[in-house]
């Protein structure tokens, strides 16, 4: 009776988290506005802003789905289980960092949200802007349906560029050429 209990609270709790089609722009129009918010404290240091900006995404970023499709299938099915959490791991602070590194560029503008595009049942986009004194930038998150999780961003472009085919190409011309560990050390470094 206990373990059933115990099974339903997680399915509660674990449901509760999961994003909704419906919730999905204003939700990220919320979080990005708030990290924005966060950014622009002076008062706080890069390891503050970071504590404070994770958790707004964590639970709909779906990092380990963007890690497989940065190294690309066959690079993925080449490594041992041992390899590939070593390489999540990193690979995910490094996406954490850049994604940081990135939004925190635009603390002045503000975000607009053009509109949810629907590219077929199981993916969406958000269309999003941020717009500045002088520029506008088109930042497009792209979602799928996970079976468990509600709505996930795979992919992220930026000005029509897309984070996970750089890191695609990045990776595969270095594989040809360099080991699996050099991979490691240079994203460790970056």
């Amino acid at each position: 009776m206990l373990l059933k209990s115990i099974m339903v609270v997680i399915f509660l709790a674990t449901s509760s988290l999961a994003l909704e089609k419906e919730e999905i722009s204003s939700t990220m129009k919320s979080r990005i506005e708030s990290t924005i918010d966060i950014i622009s404290q002076k008062e706080l240091s890069i390891d503050e802003k970071t504590k404070k900006i994770f958790p707004l995404f964590d639970q709909i970023f779906d990092y380990q789905l963007m890690t497989k499709l940065s190294l690309g299938k066959m690079n993925w099915s080449q490594m041992t289980t041992k390899q590939r959490e070593e390489f999540s791991k990193i690979f995910i602070l490094h996406l954490k960092k850049a994604y940081l590194v990135k939004i925190s560029l635009y603390t002045d503008e503000k975000l607009n949200i053009v509109k949810l595009k629907e590219i077929n049942k199981k993916r969406v986009w958000l269309l999003t802007e941020l717009v500045g004194s002088s520029d506008t930038y088109d930042i497009t998150y792209k979602f799928y349906k996970s079976k468990n999780r509600g709505w996930l961003i795979y992919d992220v472009d930026i000005m029509g560029i897309s984070l996970i085919k750089i890191y695609k190409v990045q990776f595969n011309n270095l594989l040809q050429n360099e080991s699996y560990e050099m991979l490691l050390e240079k994203i460790r470094v970056k």
